[in-house]
């Protein structure tokens, strides 16, 4: 399966109905300093890259780009290859090589909430994404580091872990890592950010 289908499969899995905590205090503080840091974020815009590491083969598969985030929802993960990742409040679309998926997220619970979920990637609100997942909290000088092992459904059968960092200067997102059963991963860094920086909206358009 494509490592970039994957990755969109993986985060669907995330919708499960409870939700756990294992330190309430630093979830607290965790929480308290990320709406500090992001209340007035609009935008960012910061070059990633993807790297994927599968089993069965020698190397490790690396991509880069260029990520694209505007308030509220409109997100796209541009790779340096010409394919993407486009996402908005009303549309979902995917360019693999010559092949272009579009959907319509308003038409589609299941996009409705992967749409809230990349969005809380972002911007951080593990609220939103820990449903079914034990949460491990844990604080450095230089950053957060979140842990969220699933504990029933169907994550549970195929994630063994997703690793969330967030920079502390100015909580962003720095690393979401997806760590399989299998023993393989994905995993996504993010550096050089620039925030509340204007971005053409035409970016997130979609072939309709």
């Amino acid at each position: 399966m494509h490592m970039k289908i994957r990755i969109i499969l993986v985060l669907l899995l995330f919708i499960t109905p409870q939700l756990y905590a294992q330190d309430a205090n630093l979830e607290q503080l965790f929480q308290s300093e990320l709406l500090q840091k992001n209340e007035n974020v609009t935008s960012i815009k910061c070059e990633f890259s993807q790297t994927r590491e599968v089993a069965i083969l020698a190397n490790k598969i690396s991509k880069k780009g260029v990520f694209y985030f505007a308030m509220p929802n409109n997100m796209l993960l541009k790779f340096d290859d010409g394919d993407y990742i486009k996402m908005s409040s009303e549309w979902f679309e995917i360019k693999m090589a010559s092949n272009i998926t579009t959907t319509k997220v308003t038409a589609n619970p299941m996009l409705r909430n992967l749409s809230a979920i990349l969005s809380a990637c972002v911007v951080g609100d593990i609220g939103k994404i820990s449903r079914g997942f034990a949460v491990d909290y844990k604080c450095s000088s230089k950053e957060w580091t979140i842990t969220l092992t699933p504990q029933q459904g169907k994550a549970a059968s195929k994630i063994s872990r997703i690793i969330i960092t967030f920079d502390k200067s100015d909580m962003s997102l720095n690393l979401l890592k997806m760590e399989e059963k299998s023993g393989d991963y994905t995993a996504y860094n993010f550096t050089n950010k620039q925030f509340n920086t204007a971005i053409d909206s035409q970016l997130f358009n979609v072939s309709k």
